[in-house]
């Protein structure tokens, strides 16, 4: 029998919220240092990446490591449910307060201007399951499926999660989006 995207997404997030601290900090290790050893990170120059929340993989260290390397960084902000979210770039972690359901995310301002997302060369993907053939299950919003396209295609579009987040197969309709790959503990 084949679960619902709505069955895999709730028995992932209850799997991925009863993980022990210490086996996260674990694994966010393990992810952190095949992201930083991939060539797509070390040659890219404009990175798109989401601000993790709550149990999902840490993107703060990756984050600070690209901005300490001289990458430009940009993350996701959300204008509305309607109109989606954009790539807005950050200088620092402290540019973030809390935004769309909590979420991290900067102000539109003179200091962090939103990016064209043609000129991304790579984009660190979040999402509650994923299977091996670029198949993925987000939170539902859609946010991630209408944003992606407009990445140009030779952008990297990298998805980061926890081993039992991988799949054997997920049911992919049309406006779900491909990731190329997946970076796993």
């Amino acid at each position: 029998m084949t679960l619902s995207k709505s069955e895999i997404r709730k028995e992932i997030l209850r799997v991925r919220g009863e993980v022990s601290p210490l086996a996260l900090k674990e694994y966010n290790d393990t992810i952190f240092n095949k992201v930083i050893s991939i060539d797509e990170y070390k040659e890219s120059k404009l990175m798109f990446i989401y601000v993790s929340y709550k149990s999902e993989v840490d993107t703060y260290r990756i984050i600070r490591h690209a901005l300490g390397k001289g990458k430009r960084v940009c993350v996701p902000k959300v204008i509305s449910k309607a109109e989606g979210m954009v790539a807005v770039e950050i200088k620092s972690i402290d540019d973030l307060r809390k935004g769309f359901q909590g979420i991290l995310e900067p102000e539109i301002s003179e200091k962090n201007i939103v990016i064209n997302e043609n000129d991304i060369d790579l984009a660190v993907i979040p999402g509650v399951a994923f299977d091996l053939n670029g198949g993925r299950i987000g939170y539902g919003g859609g946010f991630y499926d209408r944003f992606l396209p407009l990445l140009n295609e030779k952008c990297g579009k990298v998805a980061i999660a926890y081993n039992f987040q991988i799949v054997p197969e997920i049911n992919v309709e049309k406006n779900d989006f491909a990731i190329n790959c997946i970076i796993f503990n």
